[in-house]
């Protein structure tokens, strides 16, 4: 399920290329509602009442949701200035900045294993920024780079707060970006869009945020955390893949050995972390991913 989970997300950029008319605005909103309606919907369905479970929810899921939000935003915005793959692989170091500030606010210690593979990842990162900075544009790779260090902020929070609905931040997330965004388009060129514009905001904010999260938060309490660092891969390799069959979106070689070194850290860090040996909060630090439900911090067993 995690894996199934990891190759829903790699569609997310595909629905965006696919577009005809819709702009960044109306696609976000579109993908915002979609995202809001279908996690309501799916916590209904469960027999609880969405709006009360986003009033119990508490003021650090409140923020996360609103940071999710945040990221649903700039991902869309990066994408119309890079190329998925260069954010995709970026991606590959949320974990690290989970660590990072893990340890600034919940003291959390960071082991070797850890500073070695952010520091590998580093390099991996400055062979794509610095060769990127020449041709690519300067905002979208400004964006790109915020997009793991919003992710890492936004695990340390749903792990550092009660274990609530974990539906909650995504219903946050889906309403605060349908309104900013439905506000911008309004203000210009309005809603209204070709039915298949507003059917692909609706795949990739209902389905493949609105149901593959949910599938995830579930299948996340079985699966130890290094594994599912490993098997959630699948999104950053898969991505790129699709754009690279269609519509032909070729990723540049500084983009491809940038990344390969950044993933190798982590699929390095990863095996160093799944053994018997590897301490079990850096393995949650490791593990960690949007929208995972925080394990008892009193607890030994995944």
């Amino acid at each position: 399920m995690v894996l199934a989970a990891g190759v829903m997300f790699s569609f997310g950029a595909l629905t965006f290329r696919a577009l005809i008319e819709a702009d960044t605005w109306q696609y976000l909103f579109y993908r915002g509602l979609s995202a809001c309606l279908v996690a309501a919907l799916t916590i209904a369905v469960i027999g609880r009442n969405p709006l009360r479970s986003v009033q119990e929810a508490g003021a650090r899921q409140v923020l996360a949701g609103l940071l999710l939000g945040a990221m649903f935003t700039v991902f869309v915005l990066a994408l119309s200035r890079v190329t998925a793959a260069f954010i995709l692989l970026l991606q590959v170091t949320s974990p690290f900045f989970a660590a990072l500030f893990g340890r600034l606010f919940l003291r959390e210690s960071v082991g070797s294993d850890t500073i070695i593979a952010m520091m590998v990842a580093a390099v991996g990162v400055g062979i794509m920024v610095g060769a990127g900075m020449g041709t690519g544009d300067s905002l979208g790779i400004l964006l790109a780079l915020l997009l793991p260090m919003f992710l890492g902020a936004y695990t340390v929070l749903i792990r550092s707060s009660p274990a609530r609905d974990p539906g909650a931040p995504t219903i946050i997330a889906g309403f605060a970006v349908a309104v900013v965004a439905g506000a911008v388009s309004l203000a210009g060129p309005g809603v209204v869009l070709p039915i298949r514009d507003v059917a692909l905001g609706f795949i990739s904010g209902g389905v493949l945020i609105g149901v593959a999260t949910p599938i995830f938060n579930y299948a996340h309490r079985f699966v130890p955390p290094a594994d599912t660092a490993l098997l959630l891969i699948s999104e950053i390799v898969l991505a790129p893949l699709w754009l690279w069959i269609w519509p032909g979106e070729v990723p540049a070689v500084s983009t491809l050995v940038g990344g390969g070194v950044a993933l190798a850290a982590v699929i390095w860090l990863t095996a160093r972390t799944a053994g018997p040996r590897g301490s079990f909060r850096l393995r949650r630090a490791v593990g960690l991913h949007a929208g995972a439900i925080p394990l008892d911090p009193g607890s030994t067993k995944v």
